[in-house]
């Protein structure tokens, strides 16, 4: 994995002319490359040039529903974050290891969240370096029995992953959880380890009833354990040629439990995001242009709030009605 930001899509982002933020690049001696006149660079030069601090964030990317999109998402999410400089880990705790194995690193020596939890182990053993800027813990099919190992202990499904997970906050800016599409104690100890439950919905009946079983839980965890944790549904998939991806919008702007912490970007229908999984790529990793990768980076500015979304916090739906024209 190999991801890149392209200059222009830095300039863009910091308000400055293509031109200008070369003659810094340059006159800094920062890392770079170039590519058919393009000009590209890392998550090192990006943590130079963008300067950025960021407010230490875990969201956990969760619905009760597969298929969703929710490892997609979370790895396009973390790679662009660590491209605008931001230190990034990813959490698998899915016993199918989709992001583990997208991210084509070794787990056989390496200690995941069951072993971690029966062996005491530090969560920093289990952590694998996937590219400088980005690391992972990862999964293997063991986890299948988090949620039993977690109830038969009778641990505190308020403590056993955010004691984990909170000390990372003074080493990582961005920390991302890809849950399996399941109810159970191993995902109610991610959403109390998050600040935000991020539930990707495509357009269809059976996504939005996941996101209401889904919403409906984390009322339920928030109630048992006097806590608030936003439930914030993206919209993914989104076909402006299908009338069913306008009903699925309109449905979630207008939805009295949804509105208030719906995220305002889109993510368009892409082939882009299934072709580079099966190959261990990012969609960062091409310089090509696509509609995946200007949405993935749209969302990466609005969770970090760079640009546009840095003094932005009430509900603006103008990104998602954009995307439908």
């Amino acid at each position: 994995m190999e991801p890149k930001m392209l200059v222009t899509d830095a300039a863009e982002a910091l308000g400055l002319t293509v031109q200008a933020l070369h003659n810094q690049i340059k006159r800094q001696k920062l890392p770079h490359q170039k590519s058919k006149n393009r000009v590209y660079f890392s998550y090192e030069t990006a943590k130079q040039l963008f300067g950025m601090s960021f407010q230490p964030q875990v969201f956990s990317f969760q619905i009760v529903k597969g298929g969703t999109g929710k490892t997609s998402l979370c790895l396009g999410l973390g790679v662009r974050a660590s491209l605008y400089g931001a230190r990034t880990l990813l959490i698998d705790l899915d016993q199918q290891g989709n992001l583990t194995k997208a991210c084509r690193v070794k787990t056989h020596d390496k200690p995941i969240m069951i072993e971690l939890i029966n062996q005491e182990i530090s969560i920093e053993e289990g952590i694998i370096p996937v590219y400088e800027g980005l690391d992972l813990l990862p999964s293997r099919i063991e986890n299948a029995l988090l949620d039993s190992n977690l109830m038969l202990k009778r641990l505190p499904l308020d403590r056993i992953y955010k004691d984990m997970i909170d000390p990372l906050r003074n080493k990582y800016d961005l920390i991302l959880i890809d849950c399996p599409p399941a109810l159970g104690s191993s995902v109610t100890a991610a959403s109390l380890a998050s600040d935000k439950v991020i539930s990707p919905v495509t357009p269809s009946e059976f996504s939005l009833e996941g996101l209401e079983i889904t919403n409906r839980e984390v009322a339920n965890i928030e109630k048992a354990f006097k806590t608030t944790i936003p439930v914030c549904p993206i919209l993914n998939e989104f076909d402006p040629r299908t009338s069913l991806s306008h009903d699925t919008m309109r449905f979630l702007v207008s939805h009295p439990n949804y509105s208030n912490n719906l995220i305002r970007t889109a993510i368009r229908r892409s082939q882009e995001f299934e072709n580079v999984l099966t190959k261990g790529m990012s969609i960062f990793d091409s310089l090509a242009p696509s509609s995946a990768k200007e949405d993935v980076d749209l969302l990466a500015r609005e969770l970090l709030k760079i640009g546009d979304f840095a003094n932005s916090s009430s509900l603006n739906t103008s990104r998602l009605t954009a995307v439908s024209a």
